[in-house]
């Protein structure tokens, strides 16, 4: 007989540059002033980015650059299998 394991989640989500949040091997102790210090650092980062020139903020870099990745690999996948020889 197998046990069935469930995987507790224990990630809370980040924000453009601000990587998420893992909580799994951190003590329950810890995890209420680790999320506001999360919370913070994410409301400093977005304060940051209104500072910044619009051509030099997150989304007009960095998400710009994965969204262009993000369609060429699409593009590919397509062509493929529109080429593909079964």
């Amino acid at each position: 007989m197998s046990k069935k394991y469930i995987l507790k989640k224990n990630i809370i989500d980040g924000y453009n540059g601000i990587m998420d949040l893992d909580l799994t091997n951190i003590p329950k102790l810890y995890h209420h002033e680790m999320i506001q210090l999360h919370n913070k650092d994410i409301e400093i980062y977005k304060i940051e980015q209104l500072l910044l020139p619009e051509k030099l903020r997150f989304e007009n870099t960095v998400q710009r650059a994965y969204n262009t990745i993000k369609t060429d690999r699409e593009a590919l996948v397509k062509n493929k299998n529109k080429y593909s020889i079964s």
